[in-house]
């Protein structure tokens, strides 16, 4: 348990909260140094193009609102822990976070335009094919109301944290974009999603399971996951359980006084309707389900997001050039795009 958590703390400081980590960029020490650096347009021989577009900070707002069916599903534990406060309201929170969306500067966009030209030309260079996606909506938001995310989906739409785009470098910002970009694919494209989750040992089902009581009493919602119709089976206590999965608060705000990061977890809920969860370190197969490639393994979506992105910017090398603990994940993704491996 202590290992995971800690896992998901350090991931989250670097590259996003419970929407978005990437542990690739945990060995990559982040600079305090803020200023844009001087930005040279990436040029990319590619026939491949990445449909996005920029929203202002008012079609932002607009865009933001329109997600009802995500603030619907907010327990009370996510208002509070979101807003800092015991007995938070959904009106206080939609507020707080309209206020929290901006528009991009020049330098930003010049920078993430050179990471999608890089996208591109992975693509281009290796023959791969992506399955279909919409157009794709960059938003800007101070992230305060995703607090400790540095990028966050709905749709197709990716939220990006201010400041966050400056800190890290492009290579950075290429690995988190191809993370978003792998929700708005599976939600684009549901037999890519069984694909994915599959190579983790996870079953797709055509319906969702429902958050028991104790459950959702400490609930925290997660953008970038919109369903929960997914299993695995783990060995908890020597007996096979299927499992679907959440993430939790082991205590409420008014008692944490913290962010929900000092006291989450990954709930492992028996599909048989049981109003109780297990944790990972119950489950003695838990890291055989997700594998060892990422320590953000709180939901096959972000354990699979993590994965695609390091298959599309580092291939079978991996960020440090010495691969992976589950190569065999790595290797399913790009076959599933295209890839060929000789011997």
């Amino acid at each position: 348990m202590k290992r995971l958590i800690a896992a998901i703390i350090s991931l989250t400081i670097l590259t996003g909260g419970i929407c978005s980590c990437s542990n690739a960029e945990a060995d990559i020490e982040q600079t305090d140094d803020t200023s844009s650096p001087s930005i040279t347009e990436v040029q990319v021989d590619s026939d491949v193009q990445i449909l996005y577009r920029y929203a202002s900070a008012e079609e932002g707002v607009e865009l933001m609102m329109a997600n009802t069916e995500y603030y619907d599903g907010f327990s009370q534990n996510d208002l509070d822990y979101k807003l800092a406060q015991s007995g938070a309201t959904m009106e206080d929170y939609l507020e707080f976070a309209g206020e929290q969306v901006l528009d991009f500067d020049e330098d930003e966009i010049a920078k993430i335009d050179n990471c999608f030209r890089r996208i591109e030309g992975i693509i281009s260079e290796n023959g791969y094919e992506l399955p279909p996606i919409d157009e794709i909506i960059l938003i800007k938001t101070t992230m305060d109301e995703e607090p400790g995310a540095g990028a966050y989906t709905h749709g197709t739409e990716i939220y990006l944290g201010d400041g966050f785009i400056d800190v890290i470098d492009e290579e950075r910002l290429t690995v988190l974009l191809c993370h978003e970009m792998f929700h708005c694919l599976t939600r684009c494209n549901p037999e890519f999603r069984e694909e994915m989750y599959s190579l983790i040992n996870f079953t797709v089902v055509d319906h969702d399971f429902e958050l028991p009581e104790s459950v959702f009493e400490y609930h925290i919602s997660n953008p970038d996951v919109e369903h929960h119709n997914s299993y695995a089976t783990f060995i908890i206590r020597g007996q096979e359980i299927d499992c679907f999965t959440d993430f939790v608060t082991t205590m409420h705000y008014d008692e944490s006084q913290s962010d929900f990061f000092s006291c989450g977890t990954t709930a492992l809920i028996p599909i048989d309707g049981s109003d109780l969860y297990y944790t990972p370190d119950e489950a003695e197969n838990f890291y055989d389900v997700f594998g060892m490639n990422t320590g953000y393994v709180i939901d096959p979506e972000e354990c699979m997001a993590d994965n695609f992105s390091y298959a599309m910017v580092y291939g079978m090398d991996g960020f440090d050039g010495e691969g992976y603990p589950n190569p065999e994940i790595i290797e399913g993704i790009l076959t599933y795009l295209g890839a060929s491996f000789v011997g």
